[in-house]
């Protein structure tokens, strides 16, 4: 009887140490861990591309002459300010101002148009393959967000 209170702690133990041992981070996991970060949702596009050197130095370039353009600052800064304002405004009174809310739309749509004269300069230097992976890329983003809608627009049921 007694040799039966030494043997159950023993077996305790034993079967705590080894399931500690198998929840040891001392292994790497056979899947590896992706960070994902938001800002840089569409980087694998860029690899995607297989884009030469000189190709990627223009395309810094273009997009270090973009963020140095005065119309480029002016559209951002504009857009930032008025989606400040509605998003202060909605804060306040639960509720924008038409005039607010045009103005918004107005920045955006001048943002918007200084954004694709940039993606125009950047589809010029790609050649025939990389520019039908880009197409074919814009193509899948407006089928996801036009699916994104068509879930949104549908009544629950």
């Amino acid at each position: 009887m007694k040799l039966k209170y030494l043997i159950v702690p023993i077996f305790a133990l034993a079967a705590c140490g080894s399931l500690q041992a198998q929840t040891s981070d001392a292994t790497p996991s056979s899947s590896p861990t992706v960070e994902r970060h938001w800002r840089h949702h569409d980087h694998w596009l860029w690899n995607k591309l297989n884009l030469t050197d000189a190709q990627k130095q223009q395309i810094h370039t273009i997009r270090e002459n973009n963020r140095k353009n005065p119309a480029f600052r002016t559209a951002l800064a504009t857009y930032l300010k008025a989606k400040m304002k509605v998003q202060d405004e909605i804060n306040a009174t639960q509720a924008a101002t038409s005039d607010d809310a045009a103005a918004l739309g107005a920045a955006e749509a001048q943002l918007a148009v200084v954004r694709t004269q940039q993606q125009n300069e950047i589809k010029a230097i790609l050649s025939g393959d990389q520019l039908q992976t880009w197409n074919e890329f814009q193509a899948k983003r407006h089928t996801r967000i036009q699916n994104r809608i068509n879930k949104l627009t549908q009544p629950e049921s």
